[in-house]
Protein backbone atom coordinates (compact mmCIF):
# COMPACT_ATOMS: atom_id res chain seq x y z
CA UNK A 1 0.00 0.00 0.00
CA UNK A 2 1.58 2.88 -1.09
CA UNK A 3 1.83 5.58 1.66
CA UNK A 4 0.82 8.90 0.71
CA UNK A 5 2.78 11.29 1.99
CA UNK A 6 0.94 13.73 3.60
CA UNK A 7 2.97 17.03 2.56
CA UNK A 8 2.58 19.18 4.88
CA UNK A 9 2.66 23.02 3.88
CA UNK A 10 4.68 25.24 5.97
CA UNK A 11 2.35 27.86 6.35
CA UNK A 12 4.89 30.78 7.57
CA UNK A 13 3.58 32.17 10.74
CA UNK A 14 2.67 35.56 9.92
CA UNK A 15 3.20 38.13 13.06
CA UNK A 16 0.24 38.58 15.33
CA UNK A 17 -1.17 41.65 14.16
CA UNK A 18 -0.22 44.04 17.22
CA UNK A 19 -3.47 45.75 18.37
CA UNK A 20 -4.09 49.29 16.99
CA UNK A 21 -2.99 51.11 19.75
CA UNK A 22 -4.71 54.73 19.51
CA UNK A 23 -2.84 57.52 20.93
CA UNK A 24 -4.62 59.14 23.11
CA UNK A 25 -4.18 62.66 22.27
CA UNK A 26 -4.16 64.86 26.06
CA UNK A 27 -6.50 67.59 25.57
CA UNK A 28 -6.01 69.85 27.80
CA UNK A 29 -8.35 69.73 30.90
CA UNK A 30 -11.42 71.73 30.32
CA UNK A 31 -11.63 74.53 32.38
CA UNK A 32 -14.33 74.47 34.88
CA UNK A 33 -16.93 76.83 33.65
CA UNK A 34 -17.28 79.51 36.18
CA UNK A 35 -20.13 81.44 36.41
CA UNK A 36 -19.11 85.56 36.63
CA UNK A 37 -21.09 85.99 40.12
CA UNK A 38 -22.68 89.76 39.20
CA UNK A 39 -22.88 91.42 42.67
CA UNK A 40 -26.77 92.69 43.69
CA UNK A 41 -26.34 95.02 45.37
CA UNK A 42 -26.89 94.91 49.08
CA UNK A 43 -30.91 94.30 49.99
CA UNK A 44 -31.71 97.79 52.05
CA UNK A 45 -32.82 96.54 55.23
CA UNK A 46 -36.60 97.05 55.38
CA UNK A 47 -37.01 100.23 57.45
CA UNK A 48 -40.07 100.97 58.69
CA UNK A 49 -41.35 104.74 58.68
CA UNK A 50 -41.84 105.23 62.34
CA UNK A 51 -44.43 107.35 62.75
CA UNK A 52 -44.35 109.92 64.84
CA UNK A 53 -46.28 110.53 67.66
CA UNK A 54 -46.99 113.82 69.03
CA UNK A 55 -45.05 113.94 72.00
CA UNK A 56 -47.19 113.49 75.42
CA UNK A 57 -47.81 116.78 76.47
CA UNK A 58 -46.25 117.09 80.52
CA UNK A 59 -48.75 116.96 82.89
CA UNK A 60 -48.56 120.27 84.52
CA UNK A 61 -48.24 119.95 88.30
CA UNK A 62 -50.61 123.19 89.66
CA UNK A 63 -47.79 124.69 91.35
CA UNK A 64 -49.62 126.79 94.45
CA UNK A 65 -47.88 130.24 94.94
CA UNK A 66 -46.30 130.94 97.94
CA UNK A 67 -46.58 133.75 99.53
CA UNK A 68 -43.07 136.00 99.27
CA UNK A 69 -40.83 135.08 101.86
CA UNK A 70 -40.62 138.74 103.82
CA UNK A 71 -37.46 139.38 104.49
CA UNK A 72 -35.79 138.92 107.46
CA UNK A 73 -34.58 142.74 109.09
CA UNK A 74 -31.52 142.63 110.15
CA UNK A 75 -32.09 143.06 114.09
CA UNK A 76 -29.83 145.80 114.94
CA UNK A 77 -27.21 144.86 117.81
CA UNK A 78 -28.02 146.89 120.82
CA UNK A 79 -24.76 148.30 121.16
CA UNK A 80 -24.94 150.10 117.93
CA UNK A 81 -28.33 151.66 118.87
CA UNK A 82 -27.03 152.67 122.04
CA UNK A 83 -24.35 154.20 120.53
CA UNK A 84 -26.19 155.87 117.78
CA UNK A 85 -28.52 156.96 120.35
CA UNK A 86 -26.66 158.71 122.69
CA UNK A 87 -24.33 160.71 119.57
CA UNK A 88 -27.61 161.66 118.52
CA UNK A 89 -29.06 162.55 121.71
CA UNK A 90 -25.72 164.91 122.39
CA UNK A 91 -25.91 166.39 118.98
CA UNK A 92 -29.48 167.36 119.95
CA UNK A 93 -28.81 168.75 123.01
CA UNK A 94 -26.20 171.18 122.21
CA UNK A 95 -28.15 172.62 119.28
CA UNK A 96 -25.81 171.01 116.48
CA UNK A 97 -28.30 172.11 113.23
CA UNK A 98 -29.16 170.18 110.06
CA UNK A 99 -28.56 166.59 111.94
CA UNK A 100 -28.75 163.61 109.55
CA UNK A 101 -28.19 159.74 109.46
CA UNK A 102 -25.99 157.86 106.38
CA UNK A 103 -26.58 154.35 106.85
CA UNK A 104 -23.54 152.84 104.78
CA UNK A 105 -24.31 149.20 106.05
CA UNK A 106 -23.98 147.12 103.07
CA UNK A 107 -22.16 149.97 100.88
CA UNK A 108 -19.19 150.81 102.96
CA UNK A 109 -17.32 148.72 105.00
CA UNK A 110 -16.16 151.94 107.56
CA UNK A 111 -18.99 152.32 109.64
CA UNK A 112 -22.41 151.34 110.07
CA UNK A 113 -23.82 154.62 109.75
CA UNK A 114 -22.29 158.38 109.87
CA UNK A 115 -23.89 161.14 111.56
CA UNK A 116 -23.17 164.33 110.39
CA UNK A 117 -24.26 167.42 111.49
CA UNK A 118 -23.78 171.47 111.52
CA UNK A 119 -21.85 173.63 114.15
CA UNK A 120 -22.24 177.35 114.19
CA UNK A 121 -19.17 178.06 115.13
CA UNK A 122 -15.64 176.16 116.36
CA UNK A 123 -16.75 176.74 119.94
CA UNK A 124 -19.64 174.82 119.48
CA UNK A 125 -17.86 172.29 117.52
CA UNK A 126 -15.17 171.63 120.77
CA UNK A 127 -18.31 171.26 122.90
CA UNK A 128 -19.84 168.63 121.12
CA UNK A 129 -16.78 166.64 121.06
CA UNK A 130 -16.12 166.95 124.11
CA UNK A 131 -19.59 165.76 125.76
CA UNK A 132 -19.65 162.99 123.21
CA UNK A 133 -16.11 161.71 124.90
CA UNK A 134 -17.40 162.16 128.21
CA UNK A 135 -20.80 160.19 127.32
CA UNK A 136 -19.16 157.25 126.10
CA UNK A 137 -16.52 156.85 128.76
CA UNK A 138 -19.53 157.06 130.82
CA UNK A 139 -21.01 154.65 129.20
CA UNK A 140 -17.74 152.40 129.00
CA UNK A 141 -18.16 152.29 124.95
CA UNK A 142 -14.83 152.43 123.53
CA UNK A 143 -14.19 155.15 120.75
CA UNK A 144 -11.19 154.67 118.65
CA UNK A 145 -10.54 158.71 118.23
CA UNK A 146 -11.12 162.13 117.77
CA UNK A 147 -9.74 163.67 114.42
CA UNK A 148 -10.07 167.73 115.02
CA UNK A 149 -7.79 170.64 114.33
CA UNK A 150 -8.45 174.46 114.64
CA UNK A 151 -9.13 176.74 111.88
CA UNK A 152 -10.19 173.17 109.73
CA UNK A 153 -13.93 173.39 109.95
CA UNK A 154 -14.41 169.86 110.07
CA UNK A 155 -13.87 166.99 112.87
CA UNK A 156 -14.84 163.48 113.06
CA UNK A 157 -15.67 161.44 116.73
CA UNK A 158 -15.11 158.04 115.50
CA UNK A 159 -16.41 155.26 117.53
CA UNK A 160 -15.43 152.64 115.01
CA UNK A 161 -17.42 150.12 113.24
CA UNK A 162 -20.60 151.23 114.48
CA UNK A 163 -20.38 154.70 113.87
CA UNK A 164 -18.87 157.71 113.38
CA UNK A 165 -20.01 161.51 113.50
CA UNK A 166 -18.54 164.47 111.40
CA UNK A 167 -19.17 167.85 112.65
CA UNK A 168 -18.91 170.63 110.02
CA UNK A 169 -19.35 174.22 110.08
CA UNK A 170 -21.64 175.35 107.65
CA UNK A 171 -19.27 176.26 104.59
CA UNK A 172 -17.20 173.61 105.20
CA UNK A 173 -20.21 171.27 104.74
CA UNK A 174 -21.26 172.26 101.84
CA UNK A 175 -18.07 172.17 100.62
CA UNK A 176 -17.41 168.58 101.11
CA UNK A 177 -21.14 167.49 100.36
CA UNK A 178 -20.63 164.90 102.21
CA UNK A 179 -24.28 163.97 101.79
CA UNK A 180 -24.44 163.60 97.89
CA UNK A 181 -21.32 161.42 98.05
CA UNK A 182 -23.43 158.95 99.74
CA UNK A 183 -26.63 159.42 97.41
CA UNK A 184 -26.93 156.06 96.89
CA UNK A 185 -27.29 155.41 100.57
CA UNK A 186 -30.38 155.57 103.36
CA UNK A 187 -30.00 158.99 104.41
CA UNK A 188 -32.54 160.70 106.86
CA UNK A 189 -33.08 163.92 109.02
CA UNK A 190 -33.28 163.42 112.29
CA UNK A 191 -36.10 165.19 114.55
CA UNK A 192 -34.84 166.02 118.08
CA UNK A 193 -38.25 164.70 119.28
CA UNK A 194 -37.28 161.14 118.45
CA UNK A 195 -34.13 161.12 120.96
CA UNK A 196 -34.73 164.14 123.46
CA UNK A 197 -37.87 164.22 125.44
CA UNK A 198 -36.67 167.63 127.54
CA UNK A 199 -33.68 170.00 126.67
CA UNK A 200 -31.32 169.67 129.27
CA UNK A 201 -28.48 171.56 127.64
CA UNK A 202 -28.27 175.13 126.53
CA UNK A 203 -26.09 177.18 124.26
CA UNK A 204 -24.66 178.83 127.29
CA UNK A 205 -23.53 175.59 128.72
CA UNK A 206 -21.90 174.99 125.51
CA UNK A 207 -19.16 178.00 126.72
CA UNK A 208 -18.73 176.04 129.68
CA UNK A 209 -17.73 172.92 127.52
CA UNK A 210 -14.92 173.65 126.31
CA UNK A 211 -11.89 171.25 125.44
Amino acid sequence: MSEKKTVVKKVAAKPAAKPAVKKAVAKPAAKPAVKKAVAKPAAKPAVKKAVAKPAAKPVAKKVVAKPAAKPVAKKKDDTVSQVFSIAATTLFELRAENIQSIDLRGINDVADFFLVATCTSEAQMQAILNELSKEFKAQKIKMKGIEYKSGVQWAVFDVGFELMVHLFEEAKREEIQLAALYSHADIKELKEKDFVKKTTKTKAKIEDDLI
